[in-house]
């Protein structure tokens, strides 16, 4: 049975980081930046709690190329980052990840299936605290994966929120 997460940003700190904590706010899962590096890759850590297995990787910046004007431009945004050398889609892809995205219906924002080789793994969809609205708060996402699958879920959750695309068929 899926277990549901939220998927914050760290705040408070320059440094690009994310943790993954469950419904009783225990965090989960991290994945933060070590040392921020102005050029080149910065190097990340990304911990499991569950496991308590660490590993460790690069990450370049953020580079997003928009084609088009006005809503046209936000729905062929293509935005990725290099995570070790190469870049993220298509390590996710060569992985077997694929990734269908579909608004959220009567809420701002996106939802997204997430499978691997063909099989549903998550869904990550775009939310805010209680109350508050999506413009006006920090975003943060819900996940919902099984818990042997937080690897690999957090770090599509975790790319999905450094990157600023918004359709990832």
């Amino acid at each position: 049975m899926a277990t549901k997460y939220a998927l914050k940003p760290v705040l408070k700190t320059f440094k690009r980081s994310f943790y993954l904590e469950d419904e009783n706010g225990t965090k989960i899962y991290e994945g933060n930046m070590t040392k921020f590096k102005l050029l080149g890759a910065s190097p990340y850590e990304f911990i499991n709690h569950v496991t308590n297995h660490v590993e460790e990787h690069k990450l370049g910046k953020t580079v997003t190329v928009e084609q088009g004007s006005g809503l046209i431009s936000e729905l062929t945004k293509k935005s990725y980052f290099k995570f070790d050398g190469q870049k993220i889609w298509d390590y996710l892809h060569d992985q077997g990840i694929r990734i269908n995205s579909r608004p959220l219906g009567n809420k701002l924002g996106m939802s997204y299936e997430v499978s691997l080789k063909g099989q549903p793994l998550a869904t990550v969809a775009m939310s805010s605290p209680k109350g508050k609205s999506i413009i006006t708060t920090n975003l943060y996402y819900e996940v919902s994966c099984e818990e042997k699958d937080l690897d690999l879920v957090f770090l599509v959750a975790f790319s999905i929120a450094m990157t600023e695309q918004t359709v990832y068929n």
